[in-house]
């Protein structure tokens, strides 16, 4: 961890520029001449801008530091289907969705099983997320997780080449990140209205249109037919006891999106005009405002995705600052558990709120209980390595999760909400009088946050794949996914499963399954 992040005395300060005010227009266009990049009221309506971009995109138009990041983000999302897939709780779902049958033509990751396209996404979706390893982009959620089961599942049904399924993708976060941010609500509106799932089914939308292969009109179809698949935004009511085991329900986005995709591929008809005007998605997402200009911002050119980043620790996003300041401090100086005597975190509303509630009963509530996360930090039983249930039940980590208080640090609420930062300060008084301490903002692996780089990323996939796929096929999978461009769906999902024996058939070209 650099000074930056580490043992400061107040808030860095950083150049930021504010949002757009979302001031729309009957058409939902920006009508604010001031705004450097607010586009001309006469503009076609912002759905057709992004369909026609989704529908047209090309491997050749894409920068070669864009593919590379997009193969570790496909890699990383697979690995924590594989790993999610493993436990109890996703067993139950996929039991659910195997009762309903169907013509099986997609792989289940991790498992033996084969589904329905849309049942097997909603599965490694869910699947994907269940660990919290999945990457991340602060306050615009888990994007790889609403993008890549759909597209996988799809790919592999139509039975697409891996460098089509890569485009798709792309195309699927580039759409999906700014929406989020275009339909962003003010921070009032957010403490009562909040959801991710809610639009974030437009990132697997956009890729299923692209691996349909659809005109830019019937990908506006697919998303006018999304919007009434869309969860609604719930996450105001998460942080209760027990939490929703569907978490933010990537699993019925990504299975609404897979449908949608399907319907408009067989003639169905959407809204296909469903981001603009004052009717818009934005208003049915439950937001109070909307720039569409975001949402066009730079497409082409600009690539949202390569502001993504990999988790190194299996749990919220929001909480990583914390670990990693305390991974710098026992890095400089080991610290023994039984010698802490206090530990104080400073930080913003939302984790002295939501984030030290009652003892968790599940690993879905450890992700999010930042007192005990910190306890197994300090314990050796860090989080990075997955956490299980039997450490929920350790007497010494609520003996230590029991010193640690949280309260709220001036300043962090503002930096949360307009800068997208995550200001966390840790104090830790031993028992021998003395003090250490330091601070953090960004989250390891993000840019501009500690290292988490490539080798660092391999190594989580291995530790996520290796117990169920073993070593030498994990190996043969990571190489086919930074090599997707040589490989086709079909043989990277069989890669994915128990028995890879499907790999071959599918390269000798004998599959009659479809």
């Amino acid at each position: 961890m650099t000074q930056q992040h580490h043992i400061s005395t107040e808030i860095p300060q950083h150049t930021w520029t504010a949002e757009a005010a979302g001031r729309v227009t009957a058409n939902g266009l920006l009508n604010d001449a001031s705004h450097p990049d607010a586009m001309p009221a006469t503009q076609s309506c912002v759905t057709a801008q992004i369909a026609d971009y989704v529908a047209r995109i090309r491997y050749g138009d894409l920068p070669s530091n864009v593919i590379a990041w997009a193969k570790w983000l496909v890699a990383d999302n697979v690995a924590c289907a594989i790993a999610g897939a493993q436990t109890g709780i996703a067993a139950s779902f996929l039991e659910y969705q195997e009762s309903h049958g169907g013509r099986p033509t997609a792989a289940v990751f991790g498992r033996s099983t084969r589904l329905p396209a849309p049942q097997a996404a909603a599965v490694n979706a869910y699947a994907a997320t269940l660990l919290s390893f999945d990457d991340s982009l602060v306050r615009l959620g888990h994007p790889g997780t609403s993008v890549i089961p759909g597209a996988i599942a799809v790919a592999e049904e139509l039975d697409r080449h891996g460098s089509e399924l890569l485009v798709a993708i792309i195309a699927g976060y580039e759409m999906s990140l700014r929406l989020g941010a275009a339909i962003r609500p003010s921070p009032e509106r957010a403490a009562d209205v909040l959801g991710l799932a809610t639009w974030q089914i437009y990132g697997a939308a956009s890729a299923v249109s692209r691996l349909h292969r659809l005109s830019p009109e019937a990908t506006r179809d697919v998303f006018g037919l999304a919007a009434q698949h869309a969860p609604v935004p719930f996450l105001r009511k998460f942080h209760g006891r027990p939490m929703p085991w569907l978490k933010n329900n990537y699993a019925w986005a990504t299975m609404g999106a897979v449908t949608a995709g399907a319907l408009a591929a067989r003639g169905f008809a959407g809204s296909r005009d469903i981001f603009d005007g004052e009717t818009g998605f934005w208003r049915m997402a439950g937001s109070d405002r909307f720039d569409s200009a975001e949402m066009a911002r730079g497409l082409g050119s600009e690539f949202r995705l390569m502001q993504v980043g990999c988790k190194p620790y299996g749990c919220c996003r929001w909480v990583h600052p914390a670990l990693d300041v305390l991974r710098a401090l026992t890095a400089e100086q080991p610290i023994k558990p039984a010698e802490v005597a206090r530990i104080e975190v400073v930080t913003f509303g939302e984790i002295v709120r939501d984030f030290a509630g009652e003892w968790p009963d599940t690993i879905i509530e450890a992700q999010f209980h930042l007192p005990l996360l910190i306890a197994l930090e300090l314990l050796g039983r860090s989080s990075a390595e997955g956490l299980v249930e039997s450490a929920l039940e350790e007497p010494q980590a609520r003996e230590l999760a029991a010193k640690v208080s949280l309260s709220l640090l001036s300043g962090a609420d503002d930096a949360f909400l307009r800068r997208s930062l995550l200001p966390f300060r840790l104090r830790i008084m031993l028992a021998d009088g003395s003090v250490r301490e330091g601070y953090a903002e960004i989250p390891g692996g993000a840019p501009g946050g500690p290292h988490f780089g490539l080798d660092e990323i391999a190594r989580k996939f291995h530790v996520l794949v290796r117990p169920s796929l073993g070593a030498p096929q994990a190996e043969r999978l990571l190489d086919a996914l930074l090599d997707i461009e040589t490989r086709s769906a079909r043989e990277i999902a069989a890669l994915a499963q128990p028995d890879c024996r499907e790999s071959n058939r599918y390269k000798e070209g004998k599959s009659d399954e479809l």
